[in-house]
């Protein structure tokens, strides 16, 4: 446990059935109008963009101008996980440029990170240095450079506001973050007072399987002219990790403070044969998922205020709910709470997304039915639901169906099986099971 407190314990520095459902409804020209549509909330703010909350975390935490003249910082953490205790000190300029340093009480063990802000490498408690995969490397970074928010283009490829979730009974906004390399970061930042208040990746254990880390973020408090999270907590299969904060200022650092160790050089000299250590040797590979969905899709897809989302932020997610649905339909008006219920629940947890394919007969229907209900998952654009080929390849006969692909978009399961109609709550049971919910 003690070698992997590298790889989980670094601080991210902030500036960083049909019985039930009353059978499916015909997928052509329905009868009638519902009338127990929920009406909307007049009073609840549109999702704003991921610009303005980013700026409104700037804001709670110093100010742009403060940031912005941060030649860099130092802190010293204690942090204790389990019957473990012990320092961490933190150093890190804009740009992402760090070193880390940690020890443990009564003991000799000594572990440590560093990066040039370029090459980013992990020194076991062995003395050996290891250089970090893309996976990590550039997540490191982040996690360690003062300006991060201030640059986020630099570290993620893609992003968006995905919804407003409760976190510790406080309304916050969803952040999806898709990095240059990994899979899907989620942020969420307290509506309010702009403050993160938890961070939701995934990372190599031990094992050399992703392992889901979250991290939680109290107490924030002045440090020289910027605001940090005093107190954090951090939670994942190797354990929970508490961190208290110390010390911290600000403070201009030598030039040869971030240089390559004689330990890192040699780990980036080592044939590339072996370039990580057992646990980060065999990880999945990212980025590739989905391909064909993506392209028959297009190049975006569309939320409930009508925002394009890139439809490129499936190629990080291994597993897809495709949702066919629509406003008219009364088994889909029982189904579709639960289904919002269960994505704003887990979808931080898991990688997995859903992806309403439409029924509905004119866009603006979508786009109330989306807002009605408050899914926060995207669309396929009603212009392209019958053109893309979707609901011919997946759709089957009626709605509600609701269909699980994997990352090559082959049905794993869906709510017709062999001709009859399981219902969706059928799928969404084995994809919990699945994913050990």
């Amino acid at each position: 446990m003690r070698h992997a407190l590298i790889l989980c314990c670094a601080l991210l520095v902030t500036a960083s059935a049909a019985a039930q459902l009353g059978g499916p409804a015909p997928a052509a020209k329905p009868k009638g109008t519902p009338s127990a549509t929920p009406a909307a909330e007049s009073d609840k703010p549109e999702m704003p963009s991921v610009q303005t909350v980013v700026d409104a975390f700037v804001n709670a935490t110093g100010g742009e101008a403060a940031y912005q003249s941060l030649a860099g910082l130092e802190r010293h953490y204690t942090w204790t996980i389990g019957e473990d205790a012990g320092l961490m000190q933190v150093k890190a300029e804009p740009g992402g440029a760090f070193t880390l340093d940690m020890t443990m009480n009564g003991s000799d063990w000594h572990e440590a990170q560093g990066s040039n802000g370029t090459k980013t490498w992990l020194e076991a408690a062995t003395g050996i240095c290891y250089r970090a995969p893309d996976l990590v490397g550039v997540q490191l970074r982040m996690e360690h450079d003062p300006t991060a928010w201030l640059h986020l283009e630099k570290y993620v490829r893609i992003s968006t506001v995905s919804s407003e979730v409760q976190v510790l009974d406080r309304p916050h906004w969803r952040v999806i973050l898709v990095p240059h390399a990994g899979r899907t970061w989620y942020a969420y930042f307290d509506v309010e007072t702009g403050l993160l208040g938890r961070f939701e990746f995934t990372r190599p254990g031990e094992s050399g399987r992703l392992i889901t880390v979250e991290r939680k973020y109290a107490d924030w408090k002045p440090s020289g002219s910027i605001v940090l999270p005093h107190s954090i907590e951090e939670q994942s299969i190797a354990g929970t990790v508490a961190m208290t904060l110390t010390e911290g200022h600000e403070q201009a650092f030598p030039p040869d403070t971030f240089a390559m160790t004689e330990c890192a050089i040699a780990a980036f000299e080592r044939p590339i044969e072996k370039p990580t250590p057992p646990e980060l040797s065999e990880l999945p590979k990212e980025g590739s998922y989905h391909t064909k969905l993506i392209e028959m899709i297009g190049p975006d897809l569309v939320d409930m205020q009508g925002k394009q989302i890139p439809s490129a932020i499936l190629s990080d997610n291994p597993d897809v709910l495709l949702y066919f649905t629509a406003k008219w339909c009364g088994p889909c008006r029982i189904f579709t709470p639960k289904l919002v219920d269960f994505y704003n629940e887990y979808a931080g947890k898991r990688d997995f997304l859903v992806i309403v394919v439409s029924s509905d007969r004119a866009k603006s229907e979508l786009t109330q039915y989306l807002k009605d209900y408050k899914m926060p998952f995207p669309a396929v654009p009603y212009e392209r639901r019958d053109t893309s080929g979707i609901k011919k390849k997946y759709g089957a006969r009626g709605i509600p169906n609701l269909v699980w692909l994997d990352g090559e978009d082959e049905v794993v399961k869906g709510s017709y099986e062999k001709g009859s109609y399981v219902g969706p709550q059928t799928v969404l049971s084995a994809f919990k099971r699945h994913m050990g919910l």
